[in-house]
């Protein structure tokens, strides 16, 4: 639990009590708390020594209530020399071996393009990181194995450009986009390999990351950024308008009913600040705070 639910629970259970407060000063009210309060001790206490002895809730063994001689821990038996003597020597046999392990032989078509095996660059201008589907029976689960490749493989590039983890959750692109934006024709590649099992389709692609969708990150991130911000301060200053509202209102009608209903009209406000702090710790919810 963080820092800002903590406080929200706490200034819910702050409201809670001044609203109730007027009606636990009642005689009655108090007498039945008090009722209240000592059967449920009795309750409680009932029930532990009920566990107690039924066995549901066992006493330590290596505590005060342990009987003599239980948990305690069997010596080694006595042996004579005589003994030792006539005792065959033990031997442990090697572990066996379970499997011999098969080497997986490949072959690899010729003609696939050098960037496949190449590391991501980051270096020059234009960002590459290769992508790869891995090997699949039918091709069209290489091509989608492939699709969810590069979707995982710009998520992971958005949170390092923009330095944050939360800006791949807010700023998404499916695989159609990323296909028409940073992946070109030529750096799309398709072909069989022949494993052990039987041959494979694989499917490759070349992530092209240059300024100008770098420039698009940037203000995309941006604009997210400052609708956050104005949200906060929708949230903060919606609430304590109504905040300053409910108080203003409770004075002005004590003042119009002369204070005959001084104590409801408490109990009312102060219901009504409590509501105000709920509604904000929920709407809080929705709100990314960066």
């Amino acid at each position: 639990m963080n820092l800002f639910a903590i406080i929200t629970f706490a200034v819910l259970a702050a409201c809670f009590l001044a609203a109730a407060w007027p009606l636990v000063q009642l005689p009655r009210v108090r007498a039945v708390l008090a009722g209240a309060a000592g059967s449920g001790c009795v309750a409680l206490g009932s029930a532990t020594v009920g566990l107690l002895m039924s066995g549901l809730m066992p006493l330590s063994s290596g505590g005060p209530f342990a009987f003599a001689g239980e948990g305690a821990p069997a010596g080694p038996a006595a042996t004579t020399p005589a003994d030792d003597a006539e005792q065959p020597a033990i031997t442990t046999p090697a572990d066996p071996t379970l499997h011999t392990p098969v080497e997986d032989t490949v072959k690899i078509p010729e003609g696939r393009p050098e960037w496949i095996d190449a590391e991501p660059d980051y270096t020059s201008a234009i960002h590459t990181i290769p992508v790869a589907s891995g090997p699949y029976v039918h091709e069209g689960e290489s091509r989608r194995a492939l699709d969810r490749a590069l979707v995982k493989a710009t998520k992971e590039y958005v949170a390092e450009q923009l330095g944050s983890e939360l800006a791949a959750q807010l700023i998404q692109y499916d695989a159609k986009t990323i296909k028409r934006k940073v992946v070109k024709a030529d750096n799309l590649y398709h072909d069989v390999a022949t494993y052990s099992v039987g041959p494979m389709n694989e499917y490759f692609a070349l992530l092209e990351f240059g300024p100008e969708f770098r420039n698009e990150l940037d203000r995309r991130w941006s604009h997210v950024r400052a609708t956050s911000r104005l949200s906060q301060v929708g949230l903060f200053g919606g609430a304590g308008l109504l905040f300053l509202a409910s108080i203003f209102g409770y004075f002005r009608m004590d003042n119009a009913t002369r204070g005959y209903y001084t104590g409801r009209l408490q109990f009312m406000t102060s219901a009504a600040i409590l509501a105000i702090v709920g509604v904000g710790a929920i709407l809080a919810q929705w709100i990314h705070w960066l």
